[in-house]
């Protein structure tokens, strides 16, 4: 039914558009009423049949609603009828759509200017009128709407309307014929006056006639209007009402065009946007891959270093084309590899090549096929030359013979060296190349053609064991520690031990680093009388990373080993108080663990931030000790053990590192200690201070001096010649020096020499400093002259800084030499002082006889002194207190000599009031029978007892006189001796010496005491201070003391 409604409809509207075509131009008024955007369709016909084309699209879209609103409610079968004659129709009006547009070519006609000016009503938003009209529509639209989903009442409003379905297929053809007729457009708008309403109602959708003007027309043409004339208007304006909203919006199909377009657009961009982002990714991911298969290669891989600055390269793998002197051989061309001072000397700081020479190489032998992966260079140490190489070639060969350059793929690989001579430059391989020997070929230097370099290699597996291949039987962290991963280790040892171990800091370091050190005690945290205190210090300076792991390793070792009942571990730690430090230098260690083991040089991280060596920045307390030696003031006025620290010395040139461990030594009474060092491989015992040579003009005045007796003579000689560089313990010190270097593994085998040049040592390990390497103010000097602790130095290897792939070997050289050494704590004598009532005696002094250094006891009473094996005659003294005397003995078998004392008290207060009547002078007491007692009348007549001979002051004077006489002759039998060696003009010289001595006696007479002559006039101008001392008196027993104390 809604078909054929719909062409009527169509036919209808196409006669409709003919007859309006052909009206007089008079009515052209009106037909812009009716038509509001295509004003053109009254002078164009074909532009009419395409606006009736947009109709039909209109149309159809309603159809299509009202389909979609009657699937809402039970399809009947007259429903699904009309819906069968909807679809016939909607593909009518497709295929006239599609035909309309053809005839737009023909509105070219139009020419004149004033014609182009009305399409612009298109733009229905810009128009003012449309938008009043939306109104009308929006009230009349629930009454349009109700209609057409019901199709009975569709019947109803065209049978109201005076449509019949009869009609319809006969309107069309009447239609063609009747179309010339005009005046049937006049009649079709006269004779409705009621349907005008709904005319302005209905007429929204395309036409829009105004109300004002419609009326208007009606009145002047009354007739009588066929129902085919209206039937033709009223189904356009039915076909119009469904749409739904703002009429006007949808039809602006401008804009949504645009809008369409627009989404169109953006779509079209979103997807080219993902399109590139998905490429993008994809790209990336491609680039990932191809990047990981280019790295692989591209990653050098790291190897340790093979060994020749740690000296496990022979000398005899070291090979070069040429020398320029007989000390720059081959064998000197490993990295940090340090010249001597003189650099005319046999040892220089490099390799160098003859100048002459056309073609240069240094050759390694690993001995064996090995993958080698980079080369370290380094310059020339000297101090005047700067000598490096600044470019060079590598080159392979597994028979030394036929050589293959390495390649970077396009040419012969030329690797760049170094700028300056102290820093190491790594040249990395791209792929690992298997052979055994290897070559650099220098292509480019600075000054001389000088080397020093370090091979990285990997070592090949295999199945029989290798030197450099060790399996550590300890299951411990053998790696570098930083500082923050030092800490953490130390505090997962406490966790794990914490019934024997104890976390401490001695002081913080220039930067604000603790300085932590490590308990390990039966007792941890408690002094226990009897229980010897030992330390290790170690990280003296940063870049000597060995020391610091092997303390490390040691806590790890104890801690484990003692939870699995060691015995000798368990021995050690409940009877030794051990204190380990790891770091004493944390700012400098940081700085050289960030350049890593190998690419830090000789110096970096050496000193502390304010460029202190901590080692050498202790007060120097040997020079007051051997001045006073000088000077006879030992030990009557300067004691030989506990020296004084200067005044203000600590608000001097100390560090603040230094600062800390001295206040750390003096709070603890230590006995034995050493710090680990590196650079070298020995151990080394003090006097590490050289002393120095007497003056020309000293000897001279000794030589004159009559008063100067043999043994003062041959002392001096020894001090000329250097010899006076040992300790008083000199043969403990070399008795503990090699109870460390003979339990190590290695440190003895000197046969190569030392690190830098020859053996020094003898092929024992061990050396005195002051002979070697003389310093001032050293730690291990200050240690021995300033507490009771004997402190040596071990320098544990020529690498300071060791790869970590060497920590294990390090290990197992040195654990028994570490355990060996705190061994040696108990090795002397030990014991209390007391006095009668029991009570312990603080800084007691014990002396040994032969040894001319003391030690004093600790807070508890108790003391050690480390002997060697033999008999000894110790004797304990106390303020106040009676000297006590003991033959203590000393066995080879392990642990200390109980030795103790008691002590009682003396009439020391007595003496001190005595002292005080007689200008606090010594008094000689002379045990005979006709002694009289002293009262105040001998008192007073004391003066006139001075001329006396029996008066102590003349028996003083004899016995110098004859001393002088003993000495004159010593001097005579020498003068003459030499006389017999020397010419005649010799003999003159004597006699003027003979005659000058003689004319000495009146020198007899003066009040100085004959150790005044010891000292130089012109150095030492005051009085001597043993004016007053009786040399040769016999102590008493109640007061033994021969001197004065003030």
């Amino acid at each position: 039914m809604k078909a054929e409604v719909l062409i009527l409809w169509v036919g209808l509207t196409l006669c409709c558009t003919l007859i309006c075509g052909r009206e007089d131009v008079k009515e052209n008024k009106f037909a812009g009423v009716q038509v509001r955007e295509p004003q053109t369709l009254t002078k164009n016909r074909r532009q009419a049949e395409e606006v009736d084309a947009e109709m039909l699209d209109k149309l159809t879209e309603v159809v299509e609603d009202e389909k979609t609103k009657s699937k809402k409610k039970k399809k009947t079968p007259e429903e699904i009828e009309a819906a069968r004659a909807k679809k016939a129709a909607e593909k009518e009006a497709k295929a006239k759509k599609q035909k309309a547009p053809k005839p737009t070519k023909k509105p070219k006609p139009p020419k004149p200017t004033k014609k182009p000016k009305p399409p612009k009503p298109t733009k229905k938003p810009k128009v003012p009128k449309p938008t009043k009209k939306p109104k009308t529509t929006t009230t009349v639209q629930p009454d349009i709407r109700q209609p057409y989903p019901d199709k009975e009442e569709e019947k109803k409003l065209l049978t109201k309307l005076g449509l019949d379905t009869s009609i319809q297929p006969v309107t069309p053809k009447e239609r063609r014929g009747e179309e010339p007729v005009e005046p049937d457009l006049d009649d079709m708008f006269k004779k409705p006056t009621s349907p005008t309403k709904t005319h302005s109602e209905l007429d929204v959708d395309y036409w829009h006639p105004r109300p004002d003007e419609v009326p208007g027309r009606y009145p002047d043409t009354k007739k009588e209007v066929t129902t085919p004339e209206v039937i033709m208007y009223i189904p356009e304006e039915s076909t119009t009402v469904p749409y739904i909203g703002a009429w006007y919006e949808e039809y602006d199909y401008t804009d949504l065009a645009a809008k369409k377009q627009e989404e169109e657009e953006e779509r079209a961009l979103k997807e080219k946007a993902e399109k590139a982002e998905r490429l993008r990714k994809k790209w990336e991911e491609e680039e990932e891959e191809r990047r990981k298969q280019i790295s692989v290669p591209a990653e050098p891989k790291k190897c340790p270093p093979l060994g020749l600055e740690s000296h496990r390269v022979e000398d005899d793998q070291l090979l070069a084309s040429s020398q320029s002197h007989h000390g720059f051989s081959a064998q000197r061309g490993r990295l940090n590899m340090q010249g001597s001072d003189n650099d005319e000397d046999l040892y220089g700081g490099a390799w160098c090549a003859e100048s002459e020479e056309r073609d240069h190489w240094f050759q390694v032998d690993a001995r064996r096929e090995v993958e080698f992966t980079g080369v370290i260079t380094q310059g020339r140490n000297s101090e005047l030359h700067e000598d490096f190489v600044s470019s060079y070639f590598v080159a392979f060969s597994n028979d030394s013979s036929d050589w293959t350059l390495l390649h970077d793929g396009y040419a012969e690989w030329l690797f760049y060296g170094n700028v300056d001579k102290e820093t190491p430059v790594m040249s990395q391989f791209a792929t690992p190349v298997v052979a055994r020997y290897i070559r650099i070929l220098p292509q480019s230097w600075n000054g001389s053609l000088c080397l020093r370099a370090e091979i990285l290699a990997c070592q090949l597996p295999r199945s029989h064991h290798s030197e450099n291949e060790v399996n550590p039987s300890d299951d411990l962290d053998f790696r570098h520690h930083n500082y923050k991963e030092m800490r953490q280790m130390m505090k997962v040892i406490n966790e794990e031990c914490p019934n024997i171990t104890r976390i401490y800091n001695i002081g913080k370091s220039s930067q604000g680093l603790k300085m932590y050190a490590m308990e390990i005690s039966d007792n941890p945290g408690e002094h226990e009388p009897g229980e010897p205190e030992f330390r290790y210090t170690a990280g003296l300076h940063g870049n000597e990373a060995l020391g610091r792991e092997l303390l490390l390793l040691l806590m790890q070792f104890l801690c484990k080993e003692y939870n699995d009942d060691n015995p000798r571990v368990r021995r050690l730690v409940d009877g030794v108080r051990i204190h380990l430090v790891p770091s004493l230098n944390p700012d400098a260690y940081e700085l050289a663990y960030e350049m890593g083991s190998e690419m830090g040089n000789w110096a970096l991280g050496h000193w502390t931030e304010e460029g202190y060596d901590i080692f050498q920045n202790f007060p120097d307390l040997n020079s007051i000790l051997w001045g006073a030696e000088d000077r006879g003031w030992v030990p009557r006025i300067v004691p030989n053990h506990h020296i004084p620290l200067p005044e203000n010395i600590l608000n001097g040139s100390l560090a603040v590192e230094t600062k800390a461990v001295i206040s750390w030594m003096e709070r603890n009474p230590f006995v034995l200690g050493a710090n680990l060092q590196g650079g070298e491989k020995l151990v080394t015992y003090p006097f590490d201070m050289q002393r120095p040579p007497i003056s020309l003009t000293d000897n001279r005045r000794w030589r004159n001096n009559a008063e100067m007796n043999e043994d003062t003579w041959a002392r001096i000689q020894r001090q000329n010649e250097g010899a006076l560089r040992e300790t008083p313990d000199d043969a403990m010190f070399r008795w503990l020096a090699m109870s460390y270097a003979h339990s190590h593994l290695t440190m003895t085998e000197t046969y190569r020499g030392s690190c830098h040049g020859d053996d020094i040592t003898g092929g024992q390990g061990i050396t005195n400093r002051a002979s070697w390497k003389p310093v001032v103010g050293s730690m291990n000097d200050f240690s021995y002259l300033h507490t009771n602790c004997f402190e040596l130095s071990i320098f544990l290897g020529c690498d300071k800084f060791p790869h970590e792939s060497e920590l294990p070997l390090e290990w197992e050289n040195n654990r028994e030499a570490l355990l060996s050494f705190i061994e040696q704590v108990h090795r002397g004598i030990k014991g209390i002082v007391r006095d009668i009532d029991g009570n312990p005696l603080p800084n007691a002094t014990i002396s040994v006889e032969g040894i001319r250094h003391d030690v004093k006891t600790a807070v508890g009473g108790d003391y050690w002194r480390l002997l060697n094996p033999g008999e000894y005659k110790v004797t304990a003294k106390a303020d106040g207190y009676t000297p006590q005397t003991r033959l203590c003995m000393v066995g080879y078998d392990s642990g200390a000599t109980p030795c103790s004392f008691t002590l009682t008290k003396s009439n020391w207060d007595r003496i001190k009031q005595i002292m005080a009547l007689h200008g606090k002078r010594p008094i000689r007491l002379i045990t005979k029978a006709n002694v009289v007692k002293t009262t105040a009348a001998s008192t007073v007549a004391a003066p006139s007892i001075d001329t006396e001979p029996e008066n102590p002051a003349n028996t003083h004077d004899i016995a110098r006189r004859r001393r002088l006489r003993l000495m004159r002759i010593r001097r005579l039998r020498l003068q003459r001796l030499r006389a017999s060696l020397r010419t005649t003009p010799a003999t003159t010289m004597t006699t003027t010496t003979t005659t000058a001595s003689t004319t000495l006696p009146p020198e007899t007479k003066r009040t100085t005491s004959w150790y005044d002559s010891w000292f130089p006039v012109d150095e030492w101008s005051t009085e001597n201070p043993f004016d007053s001392v009786v040399f040769d008196s016999v102590p008493t027993q109640d007061y033994p003391f021969e001197y004065t104390i003030d």
